[in-house]
């Protein structure tokens, strides 16, 4: 079946024919071998969308977000990246844009009239710009770790002592046996990564070697690959063994140290093995005999996520965060020195205005565009 598409209707604003085939690959590849020998040619990664942002069909924030959404491997990465491509990002900075185009206007045109003192800008309407721009740069920029690991799947490694129930665990998290779990101690020498998904996120689990002192060659490199993973880490559940009682003080201290040296890691202590014992009411207890006490441990995690998700918007791209971290730095230069005469003013302004032309894609970079539009498929 063929379909026609007519421009400017089309997704790239050109006149366009899809070709709707029976799904054999070799029948696909006879077209299209057929289609270049009559004079056909097969698209370069991303033309048709670069074709759509030449036509005037898709601003360059639309299509950042499209390339998230390509490339999303979790749902709530879709779920964000949809709300790009459609939501008030775009509309903002075209707001912001635009207000500042028309203070940037009155301005210049003070400097014909500077001798007889006419004011044609509003002082009230300048400092509001800057306060909305500089809370919009704020939120964005605060969003963006958020958005990075949602995009890349969060990290959460398991960390803790030998025997502290770590695979145990890992296994449980996951489902199926992955991890060797063994009465003996150092069973782990390296660590095991494996891909979860829950509530719509992606979360990397890592299983690591138990934190000791092992004159072990092996099980010693096992111990430094662990502690060096904490720093690469979003979230690391530190198990302590509920069952040995002398140990949980001194291993919630070393949980304190670790949140002191690793800032960046939302660190949890978590009690292993409470169906030996009763837990300690005050932390995460688990037993991998009871399904129902490892579940609180991924809502943990997700909610730490699912809740942030309800703001407007999240920042995904770092070519956006980039601008926006040289906008706020402009800002604060605008706010930190006094403002003395239109001349200065404007010139501070057209320095805004730069990056939030490259922002919106206003201005564009051809090196920019072909880096972007590389990155997609060759169907988009």
């Amino acid at each position: 079946m063929a379909v026609r598409f007519e421009c400017p209707a089309s997704f790239t604003g050109e006149d366009v024919v899809e070709l709707h085939l029976h799904g054999n690959q070799l029948i696909i590849d006879q077209v299209l071998r057929l289609s270049v020998a009559c004079g056909a040619r097969l698209a370069t990664a991303g033309e048709f969308s670069r074709r759509a942002f030449m036509n005037g069909k898709l601003d360059l924030v639309q299509v950042e977000a499209l390339g998230d959404l390509i490339a999303a491997e979790s749902e709530q990465a879709l779920y964000i990246s949809q709300r790009q491509f459609h939501g008030e990002f775009r509309r903002k900075l075209n707001a912001f844009r635009g207000n500042l185009v028309s203070l940037l206007a009155a301005l210049e045109l003070e400097l014909d009239f500077v001798e007889d003192g006419y004011h044609f800008a509003s002082d009230n309407e300048l400092q509001s710009l800057l306060r909305d721009l500089g809370d919009f740069c704020d939120g964005l920029l605060t969003s963006y770790h958020l958005g990075n690991r949602l995009r890349k799947g969060p990290r959460v490694l398991l960390l803790g002592r030998p025997n502290a129930g770590k695979s145990s665990l890992f296994n449980a998290l996951l489902g199926y046996s992955r991890s060797l779990v063994s009465a003996q101690a150092g069973t782990t020498r390296d660590y095991i990564e494996e891909l979860i998904h829950y509530r719509g996120i992606a979360f990397h689990l890592i299983d690591t070697a138990g934190l000791r002192e092992t004159l072990d060659a092996i099980e010693a490199e096992g111990v430094g690959y662990a502690k060096d993973l904490i720093a690469l880490s979003d979230h690391v559940l530190y198990l302590i063994d509920s069952s040995d009682a002398l140990s949980i003080e001194r291993e919630l201290i070393a949980v304190d140290a670790l949140r002191r040296a690793h800032p960046q890691s939302q660190i949890v202590p978590i009690l292993t093995k409470a169906d030996v014992v009763d837990g300690v009411s005050d932390y995460l207890n688990c037993s991998i005999l009871r399904p129902d006490s490892v579940t609180p441990i991924l809502d943990l995690l997700a909610d730490s996520y699912t809740s942030a998700l309800s703001d407007a918007t999240v920042l995904l791209n770092e070519r956006q965060f980039f601008l926006l971290a040289d906008i706020q730095r402009q800002l604060a230069a605008i706010r930190a020195d006094a403002i003395v005469g239109t001349e200065f003013l404007s010139a501070d302004l057209r320095g805004l205005l730069e990056p939030l032309s490259l922002l919106s894609g206003a201005v564009t970079n051809d090196d920019i565009l072909t880096t972007l539009f590389s990155s997609f498929c060759i169907g988009k």
